[in-house]
């Protein structure tokens, strides 16, 4: 029988006490985080005192930048446990260790830009009950932009909705993460382009570091095209162009799962090819299957992993911007530009988010932000669509305004 694909929360002491002891071990050896700093601790300090005395429910809304994040978030917020939500692909490949600790520990599974019964019944409870602050990326998976919020989605407004349904007062708490990856950041994205050349097979002779991101940016979309057999004429600005080419590369990637051609957003049709793949592999229940079934079964497997990997390369890829690095480029942004170039080339050989490089020895900083108060963004006689219509557009004011006070306070200074 396979296992469901939401896993009931159901949080024990010994998983917990295990994790805040490991954790730090984890997060410098595995995740190569050395160190963590925390900015406004004070208001963070005020926010978990106010829960724990029963006072409010807390969300915490924090970006999500890299793969290490949650982690990040999770260490660094000692004062209080939190219920994380994660996507619910990531038990399929994150191991049987993560498989057996995340619904110990209360963490909630939930299925991005779609709805699903069960996941949602386990979160609306975990909601309405207020055992932990909750946490959650209100972008809906990694962004790789320190100082960019993307779009988010309308998640953080239900769940803030469902948390006042007991008359309790809810406040979110915006988080945003950046990381220093070494003390020399120019120096670090010189060597991240040399690495990006010799695996690329591309030279670069531009002098300076900004100009030579800006034609790996330009030459990443031909090699891109060039691998998939893309052929057509892209135009307009790079961000057009990247768009239409990763549209081209979910048209092939909807053909091959034997779907129609989507015609939503590109993270839209990349979270549908995903979840399309991951069902595909990972939940059919195989007992009692004919011979034939079973060879029709992994045919269609073969094929998943054929298309997961062309949604793997549109999923680093829609995030490459050169527009990202400003008319005056900081380290940081330089860093993260060339580090997501270098991702591109791991995707194309068949790597994953799990697989992208990031160095050890780094440091990870949490800034938090004004908390919002639910009461003062949403009023008794607005109906339901305007109330998370606003929570969802302050949200993500906040979040953008946490990263650029970030940015000026820590990482400016790199």
């Amino acid at each position: 029988m396979k296992e469901s694909a939401f896993p009931t929360p159901r949080f024990t002491r010994p998983v917990y006490w295990f994790v805040r002891l490991a954790g730090p071990l984890y997060m410098r050896l595995a995740l190569g985080v050395k160190a963590i700093r925390i900015f406004n601790e004070p208001t963070l300090k005020a926010e978990l005192a106010a829960f724990k005395a029963g006072k409010q429910r807390l969300i915490i809304a924090f970006r999500h930048t890299a793969v290490e994040d949650a982690p990040l978030v999770l260490m660094g917020l000692k004062e209080s446990h939190l219920s994380f939500l994660y996507g619910r692909d990531v038990l399929n490949w994150a191991g049987s260790i993560t498989k057996f600790i995340f619904p110990r520990l209360g963490f909630i599974a939930v299925q991005n830009r779609a709805s699903n019964r069960e996941g949602m019944e386990h979160l609306r409870l975990e909601a309405k009950r207020g055992r932990f602050p909750l946490a959650l990326a209100p972008e809906g998976q990694v962004t790789y932009h320190a100082h960019h919020t993307a779009p988010i989605e309308a998640g953080v407004a239900t769940l803030a909705l469902w948390a006042a349904e007991e008359g309790s007062s809810v406040t979110i708490l915006p988080v945003s993460i950046a990381y220093r990856y070494a003390d020399d950041m120019v120096s670090f994205a010189q060597e991240i382009l040399a690495r990006w050349q010799a695996e690329s097979g591309i030279q670069l002779t531009q002098e300076s570091v900004a100009a030579a991101l800006v034609t790996a940016c330009e030459e990443t979309l031909a090699l891109v095209a060039s691998y998939w057999d893309i052929e057509a004429e892209l135009e307009g600005s790079f961000s057009e162009r990247r768009d239409q080419l990763c549209s081209l590369l979910l048209d092939k990637g909807e053909d091959l799962a034997l779907l129609s051609r989507g015609s939503g957003s590109v993270i839209d049709r990349l979270f549908r090819l995903r979840f399309k793949g991951e069902d595909t592999l990972f939940n059919h229940d195989e007992t009692g299957m004919t011979l034939f079934n079973q060879a029709k079964l992994a045919q269609l497997k073969e094929r998943a992993h054929l298309y997961l990997r062309i949604n793997q390369t549109v999923d680093v890829l829609e995030y490459l911007d050169p527009a990202y690095l400003g008319d005056t480029p900081t380290p940081s942004r330089m860093a993260e530009v060339s580090l997501t170039l270098l991702d591109v080339i791991n995707r194309l050989n068949g790597g994953t988010i799990n697989s992208r490089y990031s160095p050890k020895g780094k440091v990870g900083g949490l800034y938090i932000g004004t908390p919002l108060r639910l009461n003062d963004l949403v009023s008794e006689g607005s109906g339901r669509k305007e109330r998370l219509a606003r929570i969802q557009g302050a949200v993500s004011a906040a979040l953008q305004e946490t990263s650029e006070s970030m940015e000026a306070e820590w990482t400016s200074g790199f």
